[in-house]
């Protein structure tokens, strides 16, 4: 879950004045209209980072914005039931973004006869390898927030001025 902070940047925080002076019905306009342009364009900005199935299963199709007066939260992996196999996308994304690394175990273990082996056991290995800075969420936010705030300011614009117009007639 990653939010856009609107005072970054002097724009956003005119954004959030014009949301502060305006009428309720409007305010709840701008959140609906921002929202119905963000979710999509979230959600292929996910599906285009997402490289497998199982990524893509748990990242892209639980992707999803709100939008309040303050900010625009974007968010994956946050809703959604289990999948068949049982996994949690809200409790087992961490793999799937971060990936893993490879895990060897070796020890020895006997037969029911007595003889003694050495086993060696790797975990991980169905996972992307390990990195830091995420494989889905973290580059697709990278991408979409300069547009995210920029629909963000767009609507809000249009929205106030729609308002204005149709009080002047």
């Amino acid at each position: 879950m990653l939010r856009i902070d609107a005072r970054s940047s002097r724009e956003l925080r005119a954004i959030l004045a014009a949301l502060k002076g305006a009428d309720r019905e409007i305010q709840q306009q701008i959140r609906q209209q921002t929202k119905r342009a963000i979710v999509p364009d979230w959600q292929r900005a996910l599906a285009r980072e997402a490289s497998s199935l199982p990524q893509h299963k748990v990242l892209a199709t639980t992707g999803t914005a709100s939008v309040s007066n303050q900010n625009v939260k974007l968010a994956s992996a946050t809703k959604g039931r289990r999948l068949s196999g049982g996994l949690s996308p809200r409790e087992q994304f961490g793999a799937y973004e971060f990936g893993a690394k490879v895990k060897r175990s070796t020890y020895t273990q006997r037969s029911r006869k007595g003889k003694s082996y050495r086993v060696t056991r790797t975990t991980g290995r169905q996972f992307p390898a390990y990195n830091a800075k995420g494989l889905v969420f973290y580059p697709a936010v990278k991408r979409m927030v300069p547009r995210v705030a920029s629909l963000w300011a767009q609507i809000t614009v249009r929205v106030i001025a729609e308002a204005l117009e149709g009080k002047g007639r």
